[in-house]
């Protein structure tokens, strides 16, 4: 919990600390959309980064899960996690009037790294093991928070706002389609579904509003 309340911190004064000293990089677009604000663009920006920062030891834990699962170290899961969940946390109290999709996708990630503290991390958990796969594979998409923190740019951006919206638009579909199958798949395969079917309902509830969020962003990219 430390590193999530800490990761929380440090990506809050982060939004402040670029809106303060660097506002001419992210100009406010509200005049086009009421949605793409200073706000809205910093928090996208900050969080791409973050995102790419975490596919490094992401991939690692991926590579472990699949082929030496008893070397899982817990404390790397938590730290993976809480910087994941932590720039949706601090993006609700930075940038609160986000569309209603996004909220929802902050709010629902924040109960997945609950559920998974709760359960110390564990991957004999297949809930636990569907929440940290989905956690690794979205943060692979990280760069579609990079294109929508250039939503709505001057019009002599406009080629690299269009050629990073392919770029992002083919990795978030790839990512995402594996990442669903692979859920499914955890879904339909899971011993333990019978014991815990309130967990089961509450976590296909959960997934089901995450990939709604997924869904609408990726029609956004494809009508651009």
């Amino acid at each position: 919990m430390y590193v999530y309340a800490a990761s929380t911190v440090f990506f809050y004064l982060s939004y402040l600390g670029l809106d303060k000293y660097l506002p001419e990089y992210f100009p406010d677009s509200s005049k086009e959309s009421r949605l793409v604000t200073r706000e809205y663009r910093i928090v996208n920006f900050v969080k791409g980064v973050a995102l790419f920062g975490v596919t490094i030891p992401g991939t690692h834990f991926l590579y472990t899960l699949t082929f030496y699962p008893d070397l899982l170290s817990v404390s790397m899961m938590n730290s993976i996690g809480a910087v994941y969940v932590a720039t949706d946390l601090s993006a609700i109290a930075y940038n609160p009037s986000c569309h209603r999709s996004t909220l929802i996708h902050h709010i629902a990630v924040q109960f997945f790294y609950y559920y998974c503290y709760y359960w110390n991390f564990t991957m004999e958990n297949a809930i636990v093991e569907g929440i940290g796969i989905y956690c690794i594979l979205s943060a692979y998409a990280g760069i579609v928070n990079m294109r929508l923190a250039m939503r709505c740019s001057p019009e002599k951006y406009k080629l690299l706002e269009n050629t990073v919206n392919e770029i992002a638009l083919f990795i978030y579909i790839t990512v995402s389609v594996i990442n669903w199958l692979v859920q499914s798949y955890l879904i339909m395969n899971a011993t333990t579904i019978y014991h815990h079917t309130l967990a089961w309902i509450w976590y296909a509830g959960a997934l089901t509003m995450t990939i709604n969020d997924d869904l609408f962003l990726i029609k956004y990219l494809r009508n651009f």
